[in-house]
């Protein structure tokens, strides 16, 4: 069976992706590593990271970065690759940038908050880890101790955006799986729990984003649970660039259904096709409907809706709802455009919901962190991608976002941001090759 892809721009799908995670209430401690200084050993090809580690992360954070992938450490019963060296150095000097310094910088106990709150273990590994139902999991938490990162051999600061994309790969999953942490410190009102009490459903991986976000939420994840639900609004806010966001608000702002369709039914809405004389479709040699022509119906896209596929293979349809006649065609307006129907999930509002819930992640965050979850996304933005002071994108010439990473920069335009981020390894790198040359 064929199938055809309409993917919604408005935001990644993420029913092909898993958070995988078990959140305890552990209690971290001032730390859970072995006191001892060894001085490193600048002969070794690895110093210049492991140098880089212990002075951002081990010795202010008390914060383990492991980029030898441990066996012991990772789910024995995947086929895992480790993350190459190189990689593990570039994502060691973003989760630096985009992550602890923008905690570190907003939040109200600045000296000790990611000390006393930030995951002791990062754990990165350079493969996916397949599930059996094809999807992947690209983020585990364990007990609010350790968040191991999967796919780091994909990672390419040229892409913010995408399934392969920084955000998508590690910073959304390093907001979300941060944001369990703290949920386990001060726990979320008990008023966003029962937003969408109705609607969670372990089986998330089946539904369809656009039908999830009429619903009330971000992604399909945020439906499995309120906790998680909870972690996905505040992630997908900081790390969504600003047209993301008012997409995934329109699309939330009418209603979606789910429904069964071939994709030769869904075909047919596009392309016209010989009959028999008895009515029925003339078919080819093997089997297929014979298009009258190549050229596509005058449709509109909102009545025909995204063809996905179930994890049993059966075919669905995501489309908007809109009011239908007596033979299920489209009712328009004097205008021919479609109508919209509110009415199939009891009138409710899924942008006014999203909103809703983004305003109770404010509160909590602000009243229990000193921390603006505006200024925390505005910060994570402006380092992700060029913006002038007041946090407004600077668009390139077809008006698309800049990646700043890969821009001058701005104290010395003779390199990119990404490289002026990446010369304190390279100073390390000059203290390794003089210890070889002293040997």
């Amino acid at each position: 069976m064929k199938k055809l892809n309409f993917l919604l721009y408005a935001f990644l799908a993420f029913a092909g992706l898993t958070f995988t995670m078990s959140c305890g209430d552990d209690d971290l401690g001032e730390t859970i590593f072995p006191r001892e200084d060894k001085p490193l050993d600048r002969t070794l090809g690895t110093f210049p990271l492991d140098t880089f580690i212990k002075k951002h992360m081990l010795e202010p954070y008390n914060m383990k970065f492991i980029y030898r992938m441990e066996d012991i450490g990772a789910d024995m019963q995947r086929n895992l690759v480790p993350a190459s060296y190189e990689k593990s150095v570039q994502l060691a000097v973003l989760t630096k940038y985009l992550w602890l310094d923008v905690y570190d910088k907003l939040a109200g106990e600045k000296e000790v908050f990611l000390k006393k709150y930030a995951p002791r273990i990062i754990h990165v590994i350079g493969s996916p880890a397949y599930n059996d139902d094809g999807s992947r999991t690209v983020g585990v938490a364990e007990g609010g101790v350790k968040i191991t990162l999967m796919e780091a051999n994909k990672l390419d600061v040229n892409q913010i955006e995408g399934a392969n994309g920084l955000n998508n790969l590690f910073f959304h999953t390093m907001h979300h799986e941060f944001a369990h942490i703290l949920d386990q410190t001060y726990q979320r009102p008990t008023q966003f729990d029962q937003l969408s009490s109705n609607f969670y459903d372990s089986n998330w991986n089946d539904k369809h984003d656009s039908v999830q976000c009429a619903l009330g939420f971000v992604t399909p994840y945020g439906s499995s649970a309120s906790r998680e639900d909870w972690v996905e609004v505040l992630s997908c806010y900081v790390t969504y660039d600003q047209e993301r966001w008012d997409q995934l608000l329109n699309t939330a702002s009418v209603d979606w259904e789910d429904v069964e369709m071939t994709d030769e039914q869904y075909d047919s809405l596009f392309y016209n096709y010989r009959k028999n004389p008895d009515g029925s479709y003339r078919r080819n040699s093997e089997g297929k409907l014979i298009r009258e022509s190549n050229i596509r119906k005058e449709v509109d896209i909102d009545s025909v809706g995204y063809l996905h596929q179930l994890s049993n293979q059966e075919w669905r349809v995501a489309r908007k709802v809109i009011k239908r006649d007596a033979n299920g065609f489209a009712v328009t307006d004097s205008l021919g455009h479609v109508i919209f129907d509110q009415s199939l999930w009891d009138n409710i509002d899924g942008r006014e919901v999203i909103l809703t819930k983004l305003d109770l992640v404010r509160t909590w965050l602000r009243d229990n962190w000193q921390i603006s979850v505006d200024d925390l996304r505005k910060e994570v933005q402006s380092r992700q991608y060029l913006t002038d002071a007041d946090g407004n994108y600077i668009r390139d010439a077809k008006g698309g976002l800049i990646n700043r990473l890969t821009q001058p920069y701005e104290k010395d335009p003779s390199k990119t941001l990404i490289e002026y981020l990446n010369e304190e390894i390279e100073g390390y790198k000059k203290l390794h090759e003089e210890a070889l040359n002293n040997k």
